[in-house]
């Protein structure tokens, strides 16, 4: 009989714990995905930039009229910080000797054909005085730009002014300068490298005296036709005089010195045409032999 204990029980065994081969190993947690990340929006396509619309344009330089003379057209911007010569008024760069109420040409210079674009080159263009440049083919040539500025009535009524009333479109400095001197029919401004000419000014109306200083834009005088007693059209000869290497003080093409000059005065570009290349429209001039060529 066991001892201490309930009568009949004996000491029940320790239970031992027996593995469920059913019960399988718990999982490891699953971890979630990622949210995806989120896509890049796509750059915005740019807005397209307006289209800048020329507010004038030009022949390319050299291309003078045709029967006129030899240009030069392998140019280069020689006054790269030059302003306009003329003030605000409309400008034509053009012949005077062949476009309307020229020598040559006939008709009337007020002619309202003459005061449209597009520009052209006469630098180079044929004259009857032995005068030259190194950048011409040829001597015997015009030294300048000529320009026509307004409009037709304003030539008419310039023309039915007397000579020393004319004070309509403002003529100014392209640099700050010195007016280095006045003669009957030119005003010379000198900056630093250029010397600028101006001719067929009103001089009964000079705003300058020579050795004068000056800043680019002051006012120097009014277009006018003055040439010392010979005729010419109303309009204003511009020329740029520089000391160039291997050549001295020579006259340099003004012509995309004025256009750039232009561009930035008006604040929008020019156009340039194409070439005339055997475009049949374009006039080719037979200077009269023996004609005199002054202007």
């Amino acid at each position: 009989m066991p001892v201490g204990g309930t009568p009949g029980e004996e000491n029940p065994p320790e239970d031992t714990p027996v593995e469920d081969p059913q019960t399988p190993d718990p999982e490891e947690p699953e971890t979630p995905d990622p949210e995806p990340e989120p896509q890049p929006q796509p750059e915005p396509e740019p807005e397209p930039q307006p289209v800048v619309q020329p507010v004038f344009s030009f022949h390319p330089p050299g291309a003078l009229l045709g029967g006129t003379g030899a240009g030069f057209p392998e140019q280069v911007v020689h006054a790269p910080d030059m302003v306009f010569p003329i003030k605000s008024a409309p400008a034509y760069l053009q012949s005077q000797v062949f476009m309307f109420g020229g020598g040559v040409a006939g008709g009337d210079q007020c002619d309202a054909r003459n005061y449209a674009y597009p520009w052209r080159d006469n630098f180079c263009e044929t004259r009857s005085a032995n005068r030259g440049s190194p950048f011409c083919p040829v001597n015997k040539i015009h030294q300048g730009q000529d320009i026509r500025v307004g409009t037709a009535e304003d030539c008419n009524t310039l023309r039915r002014q007397s000579a020393a009333a004319r004070g309509i479109h403002e003529v100014v400095a392209v640099e700050d300068g010195v007016i280095s001197s006045i003669g009957t029919y030119t005003v010379k401004l000198r900056s630093e490298g250029s010397i600028y000419n101006y001719m067929h000014l009103n001089m009964n109306r000079l705003a300058v005296t020579a050795g004068q200083f000056v800043k680019a834009g002051d006012l120097i005088g009014y277009v006018s036709n003055d040439f010392g007693g010979t005729p010419t059209t109303i309009h204003l000869h511009f020329e740029i005089t520089q000391n160039t290497a291997g050549n001295g003080w020579v006259h340099v093409p003004p012509y995309l010195s004025l256009v750039k000059a232009y561009e930035r005065r008006e604040n929008g570009p020019g156009e340039q045409l194409e070439p005339e290349i055997g475009v049949a429209s374009a006039p080719e001039w037979v200077i009269p032999e023996g004609y005199e060529i002054i202007e």
